[in-house]
């Protein structure tokens, strides 16, 4: 049984300086044009299986996902790596899967890093993301009054990325969840993977999936 570390990346103001927030995007303008077709029938868990379910190749990786909130968006971006060629000439190299769902309507795309160079770009940018280390939170003080920030948003994104535990043999033991809004450093990674691979999605699988 996979077990899930999902660390909410929520930052206490007595803990560490206040981040500065990453620019409120729309995540409609990073995923390529969705029908205008009827709303589709399990939309949102179409999306939240993108990291899940499993593809022709290697389980997933890693995997960014995105939510607005108040809006009916969400979006998936799944890692996988593959193989190329065979016996002494066959290499890896990483393939990705987009899956959107934008007001009930889905989409589902591919690239492949042989054309899309920003696939390992992104995921060079998800390695350099800060260890997080869990802990409890701290306790107000009690002469302190309460504090109400006005300064974030209102109704922020979410954003996430998985990585799946270090294999023992064969089996994934784990996967590590982070989880953070707008004042956290994973929206400029999702954000700027989202738009760098925008140009890559291509509709159909490469072929060396088949």
């Amino acid at each position: 049984m996979i077990l899930t570390l999902a660390l909410t990346l929520a930052l206490s103001a007595e803990a560490e300086p206040q981040r500065s927030l990453y620019p409120l995007v729309r995540l409609q303008e990073y995923v390529p044009p969705i029908g205008s077709g009827p709303p589709s029938e399990g939309a949102s868990a179409f999306v939240a299986a993108g990291a899940e379910e499993p593809l022709p190749v290697t389980p997933p990786q890693v995997e960014i996902w995105a939510r607005e909130d108040m809006r009916p968006i969400s979006v998936s971006v799944a890692f996988n790596w593959t193989w190329t060629g065979q016996a002494a000439n066959r290499r890896p190299h990483w393939v990705a899967r987009l899956r959107a769902s934008v007001n009930g309507r889905t989409i589902e795309r591919f690239a492949d890093a042989r054309e899309c160079p920003g696939i390992q770009k992104s995921l060079d940018q998800i390695a350099t993301l800060p260890p997080v280390t869990p802990k409890a939170p701290a306790l107000p003080n009690r002469f302190g009054g309460t504090a109400v920030d006005f300064g974030g948003y209102l109704h922020d994104n979410t954003y996430r990325v998985t990585m799946r535990g270090v294999p023992a043999g064969n089996v994934y033991s784990d996967k590590l969840a982070m989880t953070g809004g707008s004042a956290s450093p994973l929206a400029p990674v999702v954000v700027e993977t989202l738009a760098r691979l925008l140009p890559c999605w291509t509709e159909g699988p490469p072929p060396s999936w088949g």
